[in-house]
């Protein structure tokens, strides 16, 4: 028989560990990594909604607003806006008098359909303000 030499036995415990220890940080750092992937979205949406939206839990002052005509719900300002952005916008792509035309029925097909949308969303307002105030 031959005989093992302790060296060898621990050289090989070292390597078992050794693997083992390292199989254990690979599945570690990609459990973080898949934590903080999955984190980050939820993390990241309060700050986008809260960007995009204002602070829309605040339902009296959108209320306000809503009867007031102002801010978001001023109409005509946003009217003007617009068509001031979609003439900018024709400027830049150097539209001649027939794409213009075009170009300002489209848009009037796109603005039809945003106040049919709009009526909706000011009826639902209308009655979620008379509830909050009654």
């Amino acid at each position: 028989m031959a005989t093992v030499n302790s060296t060898t036995i621990n050289t090989v415990n070292i390597g078992e560990n050794l693997m083992k220890s390292r199989t254990r940080s690979f599945l570690a750092t990609g459990a973080l990594v898949s934590a903080l992937f999955m984190a980050s979205p939820y993390l990241m949406a309060d700050e986008h909604h809260k960007k995009h939206h204002g602070d829309r839990k605040d339902i009296a002052q959108m209320c306000e607003d809503f009867k007031a005509g102002k801010g978001r719900f001023d109409k005509q300002e946003r009217r003007e806006k617009m068509q001031e952005h979609q003439a900018e916008l024709a400027d830049r792509l150097k539209l001649d008098d027939e794409q213009r035309e075009i170009w300002k029925q489209i848009h009037d097909e796109r603005r039809e359909k945003h106040e049919k949308r709009a009526a909706k969303f000011h009826e639902k307002l209308e009655k979620r303000c008379a509830e909050q105030e009654g």
